[in-house]
């Protein structure tokens, strides 16, 4: 793996270090015995978590839109307690977060190498208790060498501040760095108005706002891209 000139590898965490589609379609199942479905059939709660799934945001697993689409076709047995739900979700999400292995054996081999490592991570404020609960339930505290979470110093992605911030965390200018990130929005635009490349994880074959930009590199796995 050569990376000349790079001092450290930024990730993203949601999506990109782990599955959250799989951990939100877990939860769901839970979420909607307890909360939409309590009588229903398995099978009747199988199909509207395909079907919940099916209307979940990249930027949201739990968007308003997508949960007005799901009682519309299946209404619910007891009334939709929207809060109840979220706090549901957050409070869940945790006990199926699984760590993509490839990424973690990534982070090892930069570490090794004496490449530093961050996570630059969006979560509002009032849920990054959530966060870190996922974040040390992973394993990840204890490898990266800064953990830079939006909603605990006000500056979300993509705005360009909270690269720069965890830049100055790890000690590094933005041009010596790349960030990696499943969200060609808030990921791959904020890192690159930063400063910094960007590897983008694009294993569902999004359409590419970035043709023809040297400073993306547009993989389907981490390996891919860092060779190792």
């Amino acid at each position: 793996m050569e990376l000349n000139g790079i001092r450290a590898v930024l990730f993203d965490l949601d999506d990109t270090l782990y599955s959250r589609r799989e951990a939100a379609k877990m939860t769901f199942y839970g979420m909607f015995r307890e909360h939409l479905y309590p009588t229903a059939s398995d099978e009747l709660i199988h199909d509207a978590v395909e079907y919940m799934m099916s209307k979940v945001e990249r930027n949201s697993m739990i968007s308003e839109r997508a949960f007005s689409a799901l009682l519309e076709k299946f209404p619910p047995e007891i009334p939709y307690d929207r809060p109840r739900c979220v706090d549901y979700y957050y409070e869940h999400i945790v006990e199926f977060a699984e760590l993509f292995s490839e990424q973690m054996e990534l982070i090892k081999v930069l570490r090794a190498a004496g490449i530093k490592t961050a996570i630059v991570t969006n979560i509002p404020e009032a849920r990054v208790y959530a966060q870190k609960a996922k974040i040390d339930a992973l394993g990840l505290r204890e490898v990266v060498d800064a953990v830079v979470i939006s909603g605990e110093i006000g500056i979300h992605k993509p705005d360009p501040h909270i690269y720069l911030y965890a830049c100055n965390q790890l000690g590094v200018m933005p041009e010596e760095c790349i960030f990696v990130g499943d969200d060609p929005d808030s990921d791959v635009k904020g890192a690159l108005a930063s400063g910094m490349e960007a590897v983008w994880l694009d294993a569902i074959g999004t359409e590419d706002p970035f043709a023809g930009d040297r400073r993306v590199h547009r993989v389907a796995s981490v390996r891919e891209y860092f060779k190792f």
